[in-house]
């Protein structure tokens, strides 16, 4: 039988509201949580179930038949959110370009539109869906009626038959009325009768078939079921009246040909997605489309021509674009385009050598540093532009920077995410060697990566930012290639050697750890090990994790007192030691005995840079763990390690930035360094009698407030009471007072424009900031505090990565890690010195603050042995 879907609107849409964080919202600031989740429901019952009809029904106010009879019906319910009610005219606006029938019934609920639709589709022959977070759907459910109930979030939902909800409640859907009555919805106001639970309700009717039947045989109860009935007779025979859906609810254009979901506004669709940054939903509506609808953006249909020589790529406009050929994760050829109509593929790479290598030819290629790794041995030069770091520019936290979403986004145009074949027998092309690989798909990447050239470039110079792309993010891009083709040397030996030790004393902890809990068990297990802390060991509860559980983390095991709880640290230290570090770093080791990191250029929304395979950011700089890591990296014969630092440079960046002249005055104390003199100026004393531990607050306090730190996590940090760490704070803006002015004129800008900026002119965007949610708004202050600082010293350190790489031309150094705010530098022994000076001087000279930047600079053979 055909199928027709019912969509319960505002009880979808409330789901996904509550369901999906609110600072899911377009870079304009514009929530839309309840939009796209409503939209992943719609798309996904569109998969799972094709209906033939489909309709959406919506509340009208709360003004009701219901409300008439009873005027509490509802009434403890509050005011929707502002960001939610703003939705609904967004879900409408797609629903209207989908071309899907709504619904709406003055005087009456969504469900009773639902019930009526259900009974008219039946008549004419449906099975029915019904979509709803509502149980009062269940009373609908026959032999073609299901509903597909939504029992949290917008993916946890069950199939309600009526075997699931005689299973589940005891009751047959016709009788589901007469349950809920006796049960009452604390949902809608409505009372149920005391001390009636869900098996005695469920037995109740069973028994007697319904209310009338239940009060017909009072004197069969016993004494106090039978006055808690009686005294909630009139409410029960009141929560029926009003559980009951109306299925005569009189509507306009019911029939089932109205219902017809085919015919809809592909253009609008595709725009409406595109402005709520819908990328990935919108392709997952084109795969479930029962009509199996054309692609909503243009398809490129070029020429494509097979070359030999580059001949015709000389002719083509600059910059020209270019997209590799890949066969599996080879590359096997390249594609050049200068527009639309128009591209040449030369498989023989090689051919292209010298047109790569030449500077004064602009080319424009998507995920250039990509490419370069690619073609090896082959340089490319005269990368003047990259669509996916200018698209990163302009917003750090769209996540979306396949050339696909690019073309989509920015092209209207659909091209594909890879271009090899599924079939090599059904590919575009009949030539011999290009079995397995889609040189069409290689053209149209081309083409796309030319084409996104201008409205890239334009949107950089829209929001100032073509500075930003041009003199650092851009002249990054062969330096951070450069750095992974070197590597950086590691002893394998001293790695294998290492993890032999901590497996041995990871059997020495655990024996230890068993002996002290007195069982055996799996140590690495959170939940055997909350057993044993709580169930038998019999701790206190510090506290629980987010599902109500005892927290097991080190921070809250380091409050406990047993001894168990100190061999415990120790494990998990030696372990992560072990499993992260050491057996993670060997598969890494490459031929030529080095480590080649990836350096990720698009991850971090303040602008810094990360590094995966392995991760070399995460390194512990001071601890003894990472000491012992940083001691597995070695250097060439001959050679050792020159380490440049930025001293504090994120307190010198807030220094510049706020103009504090305390601050100021506390960098320029030449008695002291910064802390110390923070300590003197806030406790009150002369520089040369700053104890320790008052340097140790200070020190908390500065770098505390950059990200927003409170009392509370203050008093964490420095295990002091939240009083005192209030008082420190206090006394820390009374004496820098500037410090607060420019934090609070950062959140207040922040609120206004919707993002913030570095010293130059990095934007993030903070939708954070416009949240209902209290804690998702304080949130987003701490993160517009540390963006402008944070960023402004991603930006530091890679305009110091440039100058560094120039600087060290001609010389034995290269430059090799980049790790928060130092560089790695290796270098001939005989060459130190130069190196060094070369070091210092580039790196402080890359930037003019109110506070000189300065650099500490460390030698040694092994990362763990550089020393100032």
């Amino acid at each position: 039988m055909p199928t027709l879907a019912l969509l319960d609107g505002h009880s979808l849409a409330y789901r996904a509201f509550y369901a999906l964080p609110e600072e899911l919202a377009t870079t304009s600031g514009q929530v839309t949580n309840a939009a796209y989740g409503f939209m992943r429901m719609l798309v996904k019952l569109l998969g799972d179930h094709h209906p033939d009809r489909l309709a959406v029904t919506w509340d009208v106010g709360r003004s009701t038949f219901r409300t008439e009879e009873f005027a509490e019906y509802k009434a403890q319910r509050e005011s929707a959110p502002d960001h939610f009610k703003s939705q609904l005219p967004l879900i409408d606006e797609l629903l209207e370009a989908l071309g899907i029938k709504q619904f709406r019934a003055p005087g009456f609920e969504a469900d009773d539109v639902i019930a009526t639709l259900v009974r008219k589709g039946v008549e004419e022959g449906f099975d029915v869906l019904v979509v709803t977070g509502d149980r009062d759907s269940f009373q609908l459910v026959n032999d073609h009626v299901r509903v597909v109930y939504t029992r949290r979030g917008i993916s946890d939902v069950v199939m309600a038959t009526s075997e699931w909800i005689e299973g589940k409640y005891g009751v047959r859907p016709d009788q589901y009325v007469e349950y809920a009555a006796l049960r009452g919805d604390n949902s809608d106001n409505l009372p149920g009768v005391r001390g009636v639970g869900e098996k005695t309700a469920a037995r109740l009717i069973a028994d007697y078939g319904g209310l009338e039947g239940i009060f017909e045989h009072l004197d069969e109860m016993t004494p106090k079921l039978r006055q808690n009935l009686e005294e909630a007779r009139e409410q029960a025979f009141l929560n029926r009246r009003l559980m009951k859906l109306v299925d005569t609810v009189p509507l306009k254009d019911v029939q089932s040909d109205h219902l017809v979901w085919s015919d809809w506004d592909e253009g609008a669709t595709k725009r409406l997605f595109e402005s709520l940054e819908f990328h990935t939903l919108w392709n997952d509506l084109l795969a479930v489309h029962p009509g199996g609808l054309a692609p909503a953006g243009a398809v490129l249909t070029p020429d494509v021509d097979v070359i030999t020589s580059m001949d015709p790529v000389l002719n083509l406009a600059q910059p020209v674009g270019i997209a590799p050929v890949w066969d599996g994760g080879r590359l096997d050829g390249l594609a050049f385009a200068d527009g639309d109509q128009h591209a040449y593929v030369l498989r023989d790479v090689a051919v292209a050598e010298a047109w790569l290598r030449d500077d004064r030819i602009t080319k424009t290629v998507h995920d250039s540093k990509g490419l370069m790794a690619a073609l090896g041995s082959l340089e490319l030069r005269g990368v003047a532009f990259d669509p996916s770091i200018a698209a990163y520019v302009i917003n750090p936290t769209g996540r979306a920077f396949g050339l696909d979403e690019l073309a989509d986004r920015y092209l209207n145009l659909e091209i594909d995410s890879v271009d090899v074949v599924d079939d090599p027998a059904q590919g575009a092309f009949d030539f011999d060697d290009t079995a397995g690989v889609n040189l069409d798909a290689a053209g149209r990447r081309a083409i796309a990566t030319r084409l996104l050239f201008e409205p890239l470039s334009r949107a950089l110079s829209e929001q100032a930012s073509l500075e930003l792309f041009n003199e650092i993010e851009m002249p990054l891009v062969p330096v951070l290639h450069a750095m992974e083709e070197r590597g950086i040397g590691v002893d394998r030996q001293y790695l294998v050697d290492l993890g032999k030790t901590l497996r041995a004393d990871l059997l020495v902890l655990e024996a230890a750890i068993h002996e002290l809990a007195g069982e055996t068990f799996n140590v690495n297990s959170t939940a055997q090990l909350r057993t044993v802390l709580y169930d038998k060991l019999e701790l206190p509860v510090l506290k629980k994790t987010s599902k109500g559980v005892p927290s097991t983390d080190a921070s809250v095991l380091a409050k406990l007192e047993h001894p168990i709880v100190e061999q415990l640290l120790r494990y998990r230290e030696l372990e992560k030691l072990r499993s992260t570090y050491v057996d993670g770093f060997l598969p890494l080791i490459t031929s030529d005995g080095r480590i080649h990191t990836t350096f990720n250029q698009l991850a971090a929304a303040t602008g810094r840079l990360s590094s995966d395979h392995p991760n070399l950011q995460n390194i512990p700089v001071r601890s003894e763990t990472g000491r012992t890591i940083r001691r597995a990296f070695v250097a060439g014969p001959g050679n050792v390690f020159v380490v440049a630092d930025y001293s504090q440079i994120e307190l010198r960046i807030l220094a510049h930035m706020c103009r504090d002249e305390g601050l100021l005055s506390a960098f320029g104390s030449a008695a002291a360094d910064v802390h110390t003199a923070t300590a003197a100026s806030v406790f009150g004393v002369p520089l040369n009698e700053v104890t320790v531990e008052q340097r140790r607050r200070a020190k908390a306090i500065n770098f505390g407030l950059l990200y927003g730190m409170e009392a509370y996590g203050l008093s964490e940090r420095l295990e002091i009471s939240r009083d005192e760490a209030k008082d420190h704070i206090e006394t820390y803006f009374a004496k820098f007072p500037d410090v607060q002015a420019f934090m609070q004129s950062i959140i207040d800008g922040a609120k206004t424009l919707g993002y913030t900026e570095t010293v130059f002119g990095r934007r993030r965007y903070l939708p954070e900031l416009r949240s209902d949610n209290w804690r998702i708004r304080q949130m987003g202050e701490r993160m517009a505090l540390n963006a402008p600082v944070q960023g402004t010293a991603a930006d530091i350190i890679k305009l110091a990565m440039l100058a560094v790489e120039d600087r060290l031309d001609g010389t034995s150094g290269q430059q090799l890690l980049q790790i928060h705010d130092e560089l790695v530098v290796e270098v001939a022994e005989s060459d130190v010195a130069n190196v060094t000076s070369l070091l210092v001087e580039a790196m402080e000279g890359v930037a003019d603050l109110a506070v000189p930047l300065k650099v500490d600079v460390g030698v040694g053979r092994t990362l763990a042995d550089v020393k100032a």
